[in-house]
């Protein structure tokens, strides 16, 4: 399918926009990361005061089946990032009610969206968890909620490389 906008196709399945850390583990210094913060591509904690999670915010795309997905990183309280862990590998872990967090990153082309209010819904082991705004008049909140064309997932892709 083309799209109106540009006349070109953009295959939803193959765009990705993701952020490799939380906004807060790229501001520090290499000393004060290798000093202050243990992280890996799914968990990160600065100085054992800020736990971070990562997971995938979802778009849907209007008229189509795909979702576009943003790889981010999100902000979770202590007990809540100690009870995300225990249940990292449990099957069973959708179950769990969801774990009120804020956005990590601030995404581009968009006004600020770290520390935006979210929801975040593990899924199964073998997925990031998923991430739900919280109802607002911010566009990433509205493009969640309405949803977004193949070029609007297109010009988040653009913006990466």
């Amino acid at each position: 399918m083309l799209c109106n906008q540009c006349e070109e196709e953009h295959r939803i399945d193959e765009m990705e926009l993701a952020f490799r850390r939380p906004d807060a583990v790229m501001a520090l210094s290499q000393d004060d990361r290798e000093s202050g913060v243990q992280e890996n591509n799914d968990l990160a904690i600065i100085g054992g005061k800020q736990f971070f999670i990562r997971a995938l915010l979802p778009l849907p795309v209007l008229g189509r089946e795909e979702v576009f997905h943003i790889g981010i990183w999100v902000r979770i309280e202590q007990l809540d990032f100690e009870r995300v862990y225990e249940l990292w590998d449990d099957p069973q872990q959708s179950s769990e009610p969801p774990f009120s967090v804020t956005i990590a990153n601030d995404i581009p082309d968009l006004p600020a969206t770290c520390g935006l209010p979210a929801m975040l819904n593990l899924t199964d082991p073998a997925n990031r968890p998923k991430v739900t705004l919280i109802a607002s008049n911010h566009p990433l909140s509205l493009e969640q909620c309405r949803g977004i064309t193949a070029h609007r997932a297109h010009e988040y892709v653009v913006w990466t490389r």
